[in-house]
């Protein structure tokens, strides 16, 4: 009684939405351990749950995709086949996530495909939370239509072998899997999507601000020439409206050097932005040679270029970029300043007077790029800096990643080794490759109120059996349903466990039902089939909560979704769904 009541008031809150989710499981958890319903060893144990650790190292495979700008080309080569319709995007996408979920990992499906959609949803300035709860729903419909889809089908045809009956083919329940997509597509096309309460778009997937065109130039300094070791500012340059961004010094073309006031020069190249009358100038005037290069030469590792706007409340307003010290208290080179309506042209840059609402193109050092944007009121970033430098560093990966996820669905469909050793190996080859820029980016792409919630909750159904309810569930069904025929007992046993599953782990509770269902077979004199296909369908149809299945725990919060959206959405297709499963198992494995 006690572990009930602690549920109720879970799901209680759960549904209020009064305390964040993953709050709430882990003071239930807490709960659970104090009135003794779970050991600390039996609660710790979703925190060491490979789906957890799985789905943590998906999210990092994700960034990869995200950051090198895979994801927005796999996203980019979808849309056409839209053709400019939302609905007809909506379709593309269900069948491709529904498809793929059937032949690998539902888990992994979704972790590959998040940073798809969110691409999508950029490019078509949409909100992801129109796709991605679909994309969690239709991936467990699609794990349902073969063996390895998903866990509970593995279960249930584990358990039928070792009771010595029929098994189950590679596509034995692919007639379900069917009807319950196209029920699902019908369901969503119909009332599904409008249930879906999406709000703005996130400025997460905000459209990127568009960089301005810039002129960069590369002045070869060669060994002995007079320049090399004096500092920057004794070239006095700036006067003539040239920039310097940074050096790529000889010996170590691969990192570019930001360029301070005090950089002291060295033989290699030079990177300078300005007009190109100007750049000649001081090429002949210094006698270097010079060369125009591409734009992306300004970003690496150490440093790149970011958008910054004056807020209302800056002290820069008013002041000319010679009096703000931007370059030499920050590291920061302005290279153009953007103003509606009126062209500011370089050589005047030191001396214009920035005004609110001025958007300043400013390169230097990451570090210092960060330091200006996220601890002080001088300017305002048009995009997280964090972000712009994932993408600037990651981009030039691209290739990799995509060998990467390839090598990664490879190990997931043929089972060369443990789905989570091989998705650990993607996700440690997207940092050492540099597609994931380092590990602290690692970490920040993994969505921790996701993990928490998923890993509080699994313990839960051990304290239900620890509580004997799953004892006393066995016996309720075979009293109950027992004389009134097989076709009663599969209802009541669908009903049981896809309730069930909506609180633990869909694998948790195909363990726990399958037993149950080969008993009441035997009780009954009749098939197992078709009990164990219901266990196995019903275990993973978990549409009302975002613990239900972990894909639905990893859109949870980037789709910035409430409880109470899982169930407005989720109960209807449910309900719909059990319905039709019920009929066609019915139908494909008659008792």
């Amino acid at each position: 009684m006690v572990t009930l009541a602690i549920l109720a008031v879970m799901i209680l809150f759960f549904i209020g939405g009064w305390l964040r989710a993953d709050l709430v499981a882990l003071i239930g958890l807490l709960f659970l351990v104090l009135t003794n319903q779970l050991t600390p060893v039996e609660a710790m144990a979703g925190f060491s749950n490979t789906v957890v650790l799985m789905i943590a190292g998906l999210f990092i495979v994700g960034a990869g995709l995200f950051h090198t700008g895979l994801a927005e080309r796999l996203g980019a080569a979808l849309i056409p086949y839209a053709k400019g319709s939302e609905v007809r995007l909506f379709f593309v996408l269900m069948v491709t996530v529904t498809v793929l979920s059937s032949l690998m990992s539902n888990t992994g499906t979704v972790a590959l495909l998040i940073p798809v959609v969110l691409a999508m949803s950029r490019q078509m300035g949409t909100s992801p939370a129109k796709l991605l709860m679909p994309l969690a729903f239709f991936s467990s419909i699609g794990g349902t239509m073969t063996i390895i889809g998903t866990p509970p089908n593995l279960v249930a045809a584990e358990a039928l072998r070792s009771a010595g009956g029929e098994t189950l083919g590679f596509f034995s329940l692919l007639p379900i899997g069917l009807v319950a997509a196209a029920v699902g597509l019908l369901y969503f096309y119909v009332i599904g999507n409008r249930l879906l309460d999406v709000g703005d778009v996130p400025e997460s997937v905000a459209p990127h601000p568009m960089m301005p065109p810039l002129s960069v130039y590369a002045f070869h300094v060669r060994k002995g020439h007079p320049l090399i070791g004096r500092e920057l500012r004794e070239t006095l340059w700036s006067r003539h409206g040239l920039t310097v961004l940074g050096e790529r010094r000889k010996g170590l073309v691969h990192r570019l050097h930001a360029a301070r006031a005090d950089t002291v020069l060295h033989e290699g190249r030079l990177l300078v932005s300005g007009a190109e009358e100007d750049v000649h100038r001081i090429a002949r005037q210094e006698g270097l040679r010079y060369e125009h290069v591409s734009p992306r030469d300004v970003y690496g590792k150490e440093a790149g270029v970011v958008i910054f706007t004056i807020p209302a409340d800056s002290p820069l307003i008013g002041r000319c970029l010679k009096e703000s010290r931007l370059r030499n208290r920050y590291g920061l080179n302005v290279l153009r300043v953007i103003r509606p309506n009126e062209e500011i042209a370089m050589t005047k840059l030191k001396d214009v007077r920035l005004e609110q609402g001025d958007m300043l193109v400013a390169q230097g050092e990451w570090g210092d790029l960060e330091k200006v944007g996220d601890e002080t009121h001088l300017l305002l970033a048009n995009e997280r800096v964090a972000d712009v430098a994932n993408r600037a560093v990651s981009e030039r990966h691209q290739l990799a990643a995509g060998i990467i996820m390839a090598g990664m669905v490879a190990l997931l469909v043929f089972e060369w080794v443990d789905p989570t050793v091989a998705v650990w190996m993607a996700a440690l080859a997207m940092v050492l490759t540099g597609a994931v820029r380092h590990m602290d980016v690692a970490y920040q792409s993994i969505q921790w109120s996701s993990l928490l919630l998923i890993a509080a909750m699994i313990p839960v159904g051990k304290a239900l059996e620890n509580a004997g309810v799953m004892a006393w569930l066995v016996t309720w069904i075979s009293e109950s349903f027992g004389r009134s025929g097989p076709i009663w007992v599969l209802i009541a046993v669908f009903g049981a466990t896809m309730i069930l599953s909506q609180i633990i782990s869909n694998t948790a509770t195909a363990v726990l039902f399958a037993p149950l269902a080969l008993s009441l077979a035997t009780a009954l004199e009749v098939s197992p089939v078709p009990l164990v296909v219901a266990v196995a369908i019903a275990a993973s149809l978990a549409f009302m909560t975002p613990f239900g299945s972990p894909t639905n725990a990893m859109v949870f919060g980037i789709g910035g979704y409430r409880f109470i959206d899982f169930v407005k959405v989720g109960l209807p297709l449910q309900v719909v769904t059990a319905v039709i499963a019920i009929l066609t198992i019915l139908i494909t494995f008659p008792f």
